[in-house]
């Protein structure tokens, strides 16, 4: 998998995650939280999975490196 791939894969992660956690303040606002926890769900797994992702990323280049 190359270098950018992998980055723009990470972003996309963070992108779900700010525009989920947007999304369900805004149900929230709006229908109260039983109609918006899935959004914090998806939201709290985006996170999640940016971080693995960023840990892939590094130590793939840290094996690069040596």
């Amino acid at each position: 998998m190359s270098k950018i791939f992998r980055l723009i894969l990470e972003y996309t992660w963070l992108g779900v995650a700010i525009l989920s956690i947007g999304a369900g303040i805004h149900k929230t606002y709006r229908f109260g939280f039983q109609e918006s926890y899935l959004f914090f769900v998806i939201s709290f797994i985006s996170v999640l999975m940016y971080m693995f992702r960023r840990y892939v990323r590094i130590s793939q280049s840290k094996k690069e490196q040596n």
